[in-house]
């Protein structure tokens, strides 16, 4: 089975897109604290969808998180012809613990998926565009 679940603070805004069909991406990079400070890794993270939007709304910066999802494998051939690879999550299910100007309380709050319209804040992609994603 393919489950990974990972807790940890956005180390920067999440980074949305919208595509021509509607369909909506939400990458993000999550800090999982290690042992020692030294010991921290950084997990990128991929959500679609109403779960997209949900991220792009409710998370930023400094933001913990508990994301669970599948292992997934991007590749591709740089401009200059190496081959490139990278490891994410692709979120099944994201909850919200704790936005950054919250208290440190233990509440957590999982938001659930709306069906929502598209927020106008979020850059459309051309087709030329979406053909270049190496995905």
């Amino acid at each position: 089975m393919n489950q990974s679940v990972i807790s940890g603070r956005l180390t920067k805004d999440p980074e949305c897109k919208e595509f021509n069909e509607g369909k909506i991406v939400c990458d993000f990079t999550v800090a999982v604290n290690g042992y020692k400070k030294e010991d921290t890794i950084y997990i990128k993270v991929k959500a679609w969808g109403n779960r997209a939007k949900s991220c792009g709304k409710f998370c930023k910066k400094g933001s913990l998180v508990n994301v669970s999802g599948a292992l997934r494998e991007n590749s591709w051939k740089t401009k200059e012809g190496n081959q490139r690879k990278e490891l994410y999550i692709l979120a099944s299910d994201v909850e919200f613990v704790q936005r950054p100007q919250e208290s440190t309380d233990n509440n957590s709050t999982k938001i659930e998926e709306s069906n929502e319209k598209p927020n106008k804040d979020i850059p459309q992609v051309t087709e030329e565009e979406l053909e270049q994603v190496p995905f």
